[in-house]
């Protein structure tokens, strides 16, 4: 009993921490089964050992070696358009962003996923690789388009041991394409970058009749324990290697994405539960985590 009642102590606290840390939040029923609820445990050692600020916006100041990318944007920016223009940077099958690619809202051509090495972006992007491989601590790296018109929706990304790093490479210029970071609305400009942690509920739009192109990369946050980073290291090159994918090649691809087929068709039947009967769905899905902890309580009893 004492194992459940800390299960749900637990619980409760990581709702807690998102809600009180995030000024924008999601409402309080879509956080009880929301991904970043449960993550709070995972993520704990990151915010506490971190060197960096653990407010939504990190000063650039913190890392010079994105300097490199900042001084030659433009070469990385040519690279990138000419992909776009010949119709390269386009929706992925990759699991973990398939709601982002709902409606070609959204395309991507993957430059670096850790040390899984892409064969298409040092083939068709040479000098944005050039570049890349010369700051050790970026960690996966991607051309990404938000198409005329388009949003992505309020989300939390899952882990805390990286940062977001994007830079504007071609974008509409106006107060009309921009990110919005808790409570902070970012607008885009050609050549100016932001660095900010996604674990925080953030979103992007783009109003305007012109795709927005940016560099959009993760760069480790830097901790006050080595082994410990490493730790993360270790498990985000794994993570991120199950779902690795080329751009041209779709046969160069990790294990997730070879077995997403069935778990893209279960996500598919809950939407479909979700817009038919929401009260279902969410009592459901809160009974099935409820039901775990119990299980995992008797198991200790």
């Amino acid at each position: 009993m004492a194992v459940i009642l800390g299960c749900i102590l637990l619980y409760v606290g990581c709702i807690v921490f998102v809600r009180v840390r995030n000024k924008a939040t999601f409402g309080l029923k879509r956080q009880l089964t929301d991904f970043s609820t449960f993550m709070v445990p995972f993520n704990i050692p990151a915010y506490l050992l971190s060197k960096v600020p653990t407010s939504s916006r990190i000063d650039r100041s913190h890392f010079p070696e994105l300097q490199i990318i900042e001084d030659n944007w433009e070469v990385i920016r040519d690279e990138a358009l000419a992909l776009y223009q010949g119709g390269k940077i386009t929706a992925k099958d990759d699991l973990p962003a398939s709601s982002f690619y709902k409606d070609n809202r959204w395309t991507s051509f993957y430059l670096k996923i850790y040390n899984n090495r892409v064969p298409s972006a040092y083939d068709l992007a040479p000098k944005t690789m050039a570049l890349l491989d010369q700051v050790p601590s970026m960690n996966i790296a991607l051309f990404a388009v938000l198409m005329p018109g388009k949003r992505l929706n309020k989300h939390h990304d899952p882990f805390a041991y990286t940062l977001r790093y994007s830079i504007g490479l071609s974008t509409p210029n106006s107060d009309g394409s921009g990110l919005i970071i808790n409570d902070y609305d970012y607008k885009w400009r050609d050549g100016d970058s932001i660095v900010f942690d996604e674990t925080y509920l953030h979103s992007a739009y783009n109003d305007t009749d012109v795709p927005r192109i940016i560099l959009m990369t993760d760069i480790d946050r830097p901790m006050k324990i080595k082994l410990v980073q490493k730790l993360y290291w270790c498990f985000g090159r794994f993570f991120n290697g199950l779902f690795m994918i080329d751009n041209v090649d779709p046969t160069h691809t990790g294990l997730g994405n070879k077995l997403g087929k069935g778990l893209k068709a279960y996500q598919a039947f809950l939407k479909k539960v979700k817009r038919t009967n929401k009260t279902f769905y969410v009592a459901a899905k809160l009974i099935i985590v409820f039901g775990l902890l119990a299980y995992i309580g008797s198991r200790f009893l």
